[in-house]
């Protein structure tokens, strides 16, 4: 899979920069991952230049993304709405995150998000420089899972 044009182009190509007025009319939608649209979130680009790229996503109640995320330049959330849960799938690190919160997730960190409660999670998101390579988004995650959680209850 390859990534759409509009990522690193988008309101304007890279040598074309200029301060420009962002209108919501204007966003472009794209889901993550559109193969798996039954475990996807939903995503509006605000502004994606050579240098950055600026989003909104939400997680539906009861839903998550997969496969894990893995992006070609740190990423911050900033949760503007509901409560979203992050795993880190290769350590089985887990964060909840709730309005106001933000998390730094550094380049080339798996992260898969979840939204365990009955109402819409509204994250805010920036990553830098590249959303993701030349081949695009991730198509599976192939390490194995780490969870706490059972690792430590098989152990008691």
């Amino acid at each position: 899979m390859t990534i759409p044009a509009y990522f690193g182009n988008f309101p304007f190509p890279p040598d074309e920069k200029r301060p420009h007025h962002l209108t919501a009319d204007r966003f472009k939608m794209f889901i993550y991952t559109g193969n798996k649209p039954y475990s996807s979130d939903l995503n509006y680009l605000l502004a994606s230049t050579d240098k950055m790229t600026t989003g909104i996503y939400q997680l539906a109640p009861g839903s998550n993304f997969d496969p894990a995320d893995i992006h070609a330049g740190d990423e911050v959330y900033y949760v503007l709405e509901g409560e979203v849960h992050l795993l880190n799938p290769e350590t089985g690190q887990t964060e909840r995150m709730g309005p106001g919160d933000s998390i730094l997730i550094p380049m080339g960190v798996p992260h898969r998000g979840y939204n365990f409660t009955d109402k819409a999670a509204v994250i805010l998101f920036c990553i830098a420089p590249r959303i993701w390579d030349e081949k695009g988004p991730p198509t599976g995650y192939f390490g194995a899972t780490r969870l706490f959680k059972s690792e430590r209850r098989a152990a008691e």
